[in-house]
């Protein structure tokens, strides 16, 4: 599924027979996330009319043999009610203790259901600090893909008592983006309270009717034309679930989102209807450890660099050299992820430096040749050698 680029123009119409959506029925690994605004209602108690519904279409899908992985949401929504709140707290330490109250309730819920399906399910609670780690990184990809492989439906959340990064913004946005790349799952489907992308109206306020069917990557210009949807008991919206989309389709994935309270969507999805808005990826499929490097290891300070590096990285695939660096930012150690920027700014990519901030400062502009006349020393003749960059640039 993933290495569907070379097959359909940038609006996804098919090329050679086939559409980018009747390959999604081939899809295997499947990471569904489900928001707060879908599982929670008006009132902020937990819609368990929704979770029937959606259930029992995991559950076929499972017996298909697909290989789900499910990032749910709801914890803070189902538990601040159960601590004489009338509404979603605003302080972190309310919050925390909601999600705590709400996640063993929420977990209990999705046992029931579940086991009249005859499915085990697992609950993982992760950080982003889980996934950066590169030990943890590795044990809990491993648990994952035992849990998987046991027929089980891993359900994860994340760990919002000692976490507060997707509390403040993103409603496992950004964490269905990372599990889905921890597992290089082939499709993330992220259901919401919304059919889909819709671009702004011409006045800039409102929204068009019409959602975007499909597009490849997330193009800045998506980024600037849409409105942030934002349910009152969530934390993410629109803007969240883009860049979420911008890691999958980067990594080479698909990604759809779509209105999780549309009959059978997730059936439907995953049977190749033209249904809610499908990201079709920007470049083919990343390996393992280039996804290391681009969206876990985090990057330590940013070198700019010129057009002819930028083009000897991009288009010839070649190493950074010296010469090529205009300048850099912040403090760093070798063999941290460094962010690589062009000279107007925008990111290019990611990738593990050779040396430290220090010496790079004493040798940008200069000939690979003279480093050593300069540092003393030469270690290595390139800056960041092309086996550990990745590019991120998308779309414009």
């Amino acid at each position: 599924v993933g290495a569907i680029k070379n097959r359909y123009d940038k609006n996804g119409r098919r090329i050679k027979g086939k559409t980018v959506r009747t390959l999604l029925k081939k899809a295997q690994r499947i990471v569904i996330k489900l928001g707060t605004g879908l599982l929670t209602d008006d009132n902020g108690l937990l819609d368990t009319s929704v979770i029937n519904k959606l259930v029992p279409q995991i559950a076929l899908l499972m017996h298909e043999g697909k290989q789900i992985i499910l990032v749910s949401s709801g914890a803070i929504g189902c538990g601040f009610q159960f601590l004489n709140l009338d509404k979603r707290p605003s302080t972190l330490p309310l919050l925390q203790a909601s999600a705590s109250v709400g996640q063993a309730k929420l977990m209990n819920v999705y046992d029931k259901l579940f086991s009249k399906k005859n499915i085990t399910i697992a609950q993982i609670l992760l950080t982003r600090e889980d996934l950066k780690t590169r030990k943890r990184h590795l044990n809990i990809k491993n648990t994952l893909n035992c849990l998987i492989n046991r027929k089980a439906l891993p359900i994860i959340n994340e760990n919002d008592t000692v976490s507060i990064d997707e509390i403040r913004f993103g409603d496992n946005d950004l964490l269905s983006a990372l599990v889905a790349n921890l597992l290089q799952a082939d499709l993330l489907i992220n259901l919401t309270n919304v059919d889909g992308v819709r671009k702004k109206s011409a006045d800039g306020k409102s929204l068009e009717k019409d959602i975007i069917p499909s597009v490849k990557g997330v193009p800045s210009s998506l980024l600037t034309h849409t409105i942030a949807e934002k349910s009152a008991l969530g934390s993410g919206g629109m803007d969240a679930k883009l860049k979420a989309a911008r890691i999958i389709t980067t990594a080479g994935e698909c990604m759809v989102i779509a209105n999780g309270r549309t009959k059978n969507i997730l059936l439907r999805i995953c049977n190749g209807e033209d249904i809610g808005t499908l990201f079709i990826p920007s470049q083919t499929r990343m390996e393992s450890r280039k996804r290391w490097i681009a969206f876990f290891h985090g990057t330590r300070g940013t070198i700019v660099i010129d057009q002819g590096a930028q083009d000897a990285l991009l288009c010839n695939g070649k190493s950074l050299l010296p010469s090529g660096i205009v300048s850099i930012e912040g403090k760093f150690a070798i063999g941290d992820s460094v962010a690589l920027i062009g000279l107007d700014r925008k990111e290019i990519g990611i990738g593990l430096v050779n040396f430290s901030s220090d010496e790079i400062h004493k040798i940008r502009g200069c000939h690979s040749s003279e480093i050593e006349k300069i540092l003393g020393y030469r270690s290595y003749s390139a800056v960041i050698h092309r086996d550990n960059f990745v590019t991120t640039r998308t779309l414009s």
